[in-house]
């Protein structure tokens, strides 16, 4: 006789000194059986995807939501592979991870960061039952430089800026910002532990040639700030950041948070009280804890 995994009988063979204990059919693993995704091809590079699912038994054909999320690097080449152990709860309580890469400085500069992200969730989109992905429940976060890129995708999305195609992008549920950069015309003026406004800084690679932090215009172009409006619905943001930051000032989750505020936009900031810039102080259980509530509370049923 032939059995599916559902009608496989519990075999009552047994051994001396064999010992019993429980399985759980609704325990939920972690998974990644897929190569990377090559989402597109720009200026002669392949662009990828990571994608990480859940693995419960009798659930291989279910669709789950997305959280898709753009890794810190100070905008240089991304490991695609820094998040996934710290997110892997994210994984287990029912969603699907994606992790896209995009265009490193100074091989591309400031808008073709967003330019990519929106283009890895497109590409998410029209290949969302192939993927198991629920479309109607995507999400995005970033951390540090690819909070940068997260948030100034959320704030233009599905508008005609920070965008290279005219294609409607899915609904947004939410976005999680981790101690992202918010805004170039004041990152220079807190306390840190790397220069951001010499010639070399990555802000002032991020901007291009020959333009600098100075050329305040453009600095203001690449801030969250200069594309938030009072009475334009925007989902709920979920502000995550250490007061101990060395690389990104805590000072950019403050700014941010206090605009929020005075524009009516769903803002929630929570202080990692002593974490620095990621690591191990700032991905306590709490934290994960925070994130899996907030896109749980923002899932459409």
């Amino acid at each position: 006789m032939t059995y599916t995994p559902d009608t496989m009988p519990k075999s009552l063979a047994a051994a001396a000194g064999m010992i019993t204990i429980k399985g759980d059919l609704g325990n939920v693993l972690a998974h990644s059986d897929r190569e990377d995704i090559v989402y597109t091809r720009k200026n002669g590079q392949n662009l990828k995807m990571r994608l990480v699912y859940p693995d419960q038994h009798g659930a291989e054909n279910q669709t789950y939501p997305v959280m898709v999320h753009v890794q810190g690097s100070a905008w240089f080449k991304q490991n695609l592979n820094g998040h996934i152990f710290d997110f892997k709860e994210i994984v287990t309580s029912g969603f699907i991870l994606a992790v896209v890469e995009y265009l490193p400085i100074p091989d591309a500069s400031f808008p073709s960061q967003i330019e990519d992200a929106k283009t890895a969730v497109r590409y998410l989109a029209n290949h969302a039952e192939d993927m198991r992905i629920d479309l109607d429940n995507v999400f995005l976060s970033g951390d540090s430089s690819g909070g940068h890129t997260a948030l100034m995708s959320w704030a233009t999305w599905n508008t005609p800026e920070l965008d290279s195609s005219s294609d409607l992008l899915p609904e947004l549920k939410g976005i999680i910002d981790l101690y992202g950069v918010s805004d170039l015309t004041t990152i220079a003026d807190y306390n840190s532990t790397v220069p951001h406004d010499v010639p070399t800084s990555p802000e002032n690679i991020l901007l291009g040639d020959f333009l600098s932090l100075d050329d305040t215009d453009r600095a203001l172009r690449a801030s969250v700030r200069y594309y938030l409006k009072k009475d334009v619905s925007y989902p709920p943001l979920l502000i995550m950041h250490g007061n101990k930051d060395s690389i990104v000032p805590f000072e950019q989750s403050v700014e941010l948070h206090t605009i929020c505020q005075k524009l009516d936009i769903d803002s929630t900031f929570y202080c990692v009280d002593e974490a620095d810039h990621g690591g191990g102080p700032f991905f306590t259980q709490e934290v994960i804890d925070i994130m899996i509530d907030f896109l749980k509370r923002h899932v459409t049923t």
